[in-house]
């Protein structure tokens, strides 16, 4: 007779979090400040106040499958501030990234495969922040976590996210937002006075401007559709010439992209889509 033993290892998973907490100021009041958040993995919240204070508050979050891999993930992720000028500098900091304070560029050193082989522990930052509402930001992140931005009326909006939505809130200024695969939606308090870009491969783009609305618009896409309430006017098309340089000498590309004004015309909005609707609204 033969007995058949079977067993099974079940591993649990081990999770670290704390809470970092930091505090600074520019070192002079003007509308040329600009606050940047740089994150890898996890959500930003950017909250504007009347105050000269930004106030950031971190969640890291580690999880892996021992304490040793854990406690290694809590060396080697960490939050980094920096000044430099007018400008102030938030970011996640690890062997697998790279900030560079001369030129404000913050990239990967490795692929996404070989880099989560290697770490072999998930992380994330989950930043919530207070900033004085008359700075201009620029905050992106990848995986993990949406973007919102809430009371900001600085000269520059700008927000970049691959993987989440992307959600401006009562706000004001140029405005720059590309997410890559889900949604942007937009209030705003004041109508955008310098040219604004709007950019989404996989989402919908939802914007609701004041009423009166004077632009000219730019909208480019491949399967979706621009609807609004406001008075519409076609433009003739804006026609680019683009030099493209083959091995028998170089040729131009044509192309253009679909134009009309809102109201009166005026300033410059551009909405670049593949896959999704645009809706504008007062």
């Amino acid at each position: 007779m033969i007995f058949v033993f079977c067993c099974s290892l079940v591993t649990t998973a081990q999770k670290s979090t704390e809470t970092i907490k930091k505090e600074l100021q520019f070192n002079s009041t003007s509308k040329d400040n600009v606050f940047f958040v740089d994150n890898m993995h996890g959500a930003v919240k950017v909250e504007g106040y009347n105050g000269k204070t930004i106030i950031i508050e971190v969640v890291k979050t580690i999880t892996g499958k021992s304490s040793e891999i854990v406690a290694r993930g809590k060396r080697e992720i960490n939050l980094k501030v920096e000044k430099k000028g007018n400008k102030i500098y938030a970011y996640s900091d690890s062997p697998y990234t790279f900030f560079d304070i001369e030129t404000g560029k913050y990239s990967h050193r490795e692929n996404w495969n070989s880099r989560r082989s290697r770490r072999k522990y998930a992380y994330s930052l989950d930043f919530k922040i207070k900033v004085p509402n008359n700075v201009s930001i620029d905050v992106s992140t990848v995986n993990d976590g949406d973007i919102y931005v809430e009371n900001m009326h600085g000269e520059n909006i700008s927000a970049n996210n691959v993987n989440g939505a992307i959600t401006l809130k009562n706000v004001s200024g140029a405005t720059d937002v590309n997410a890559l695969n889900k949604d942007i939606n937009i209030v705003y308090t004041q109508n955008p006075t310098k040219e604004s870009w709007y950019r989404s491969l996989n989402g919908d783009i939802n914007i609701k401007f004041k009423d009166a609305l004077n632009a000219n618009v730019s909208h480019r896409t491949m399967n979706g559709d621009f609807y609004t309430n406001y008075s519409v006017s076609n433009l003739a098309p804006k026609v680019v010439k683009e030099q493209v340089r083959k091995s028998k000498g170089v040729k131009y590309k044509i192309r253009s992209k679909g134009q009309f004004k809102i109201g009166n015309g005026g300033v410059q909005l551009n909405f670049d889509q593949l896959n999704g609707n645009t809706i504008v609204k007062n």
